[in-house]
């Protein structure tokens, strides 16, 4: 009986030391994927930051060029407008004159 009970306590010691070191080692393996986890999180985040910023670096070149691109279309349409002026006002000149040359003419002819 002595010996039974014996063994029946070494067997629950060891089982009990077993679990225990099982449970240790299974927080210890929770506590490091939690950390890589962390990590990788951290990376990650790092990560998106930089590509935030070097995508704000380059709306902003892209917004100095297409500024710039506007600017030149804007100069561009305005000497347009500016020559389709001087057309019109040359053109409206020429009728004018022809206009003023037609009355001079009948009023020639009139006082003849």
């Amino acid at each position: 009986m002595k010996t039974t009970l014996l063994s029946v306590f070494a067997f629950i010691t060891v089982l009990t030391t077993a679990v225990y070191g099982q449970d240790s080692t299974t927080t210890k393996t929770k506590e490091k994927r939690q950390q890589e986890w962390a990590e990788r999180k951290a990376r990650v985040k790092e990560d998106l930051n930089e590509t935030g910023q070097v995508i704000k670096q380059k709306a902003k070149v892209a917004n100095e060029a297409v500024g710039r691109g506007a600017q030149k279309v804007g100069e561009t349409v305005n000497k347009g407008l500016d020559k389709a002026e001087n057309a019109i006002v040359t053109e409206a000149d020429k009728l004018k004159a022809k206009r003023d040359s037609s009355k001079a003419e009948k009023a020639r002819r009139d006082t003849l």
